[in-house]
């Protein structure tokens, strides 16, 4: 939460709490900061980082990027399927087999 005064602005982060259930179906409590909120959500839905933002929690008004410009189509795609990572591992393969 962000307050202004006179002379400065403060910002306090609040702290967020997950529920979830347990393996032998207790419930299990996780309170922490937001970054390590975003994490435990990662592990929990199993899935990247890219898809929470860009497919499971996308807000309403930025739902329609599959019909956006070709560059930030390309860029979205990109960083759900980690292109970038592939590309240079593919690289990294090429180069070793020439150095072989």
């Amino acid at each position: 939460v962000a307050t202004q005064k006179k002379t400065s602005i403060s910002l306090r982060t609040l702290e967020g709490v997950i529920i979830r259930e347990g393996i032998n179906g207790e419930p299990i409590q996780i309170t922490s900061k937001c970054i390590e909120l975003d994490k435990e959500m990662v592990t929990a839905f199993g899935v990247s980082t890219a898809i929470l933002e860009n497919v499971i929690f996308c807000h309403q008004e930025e739902s329609n990027w599959p019909l956006s410009e070709g560059k930030q189509l390309k860029n979205k795609f990109d960083d759900i399927f980690a292109a970038t990572k592939y590309m240079k591992a593919l690289e990294l393969i090429r180069k070793i087999r020439t150095e072989k």
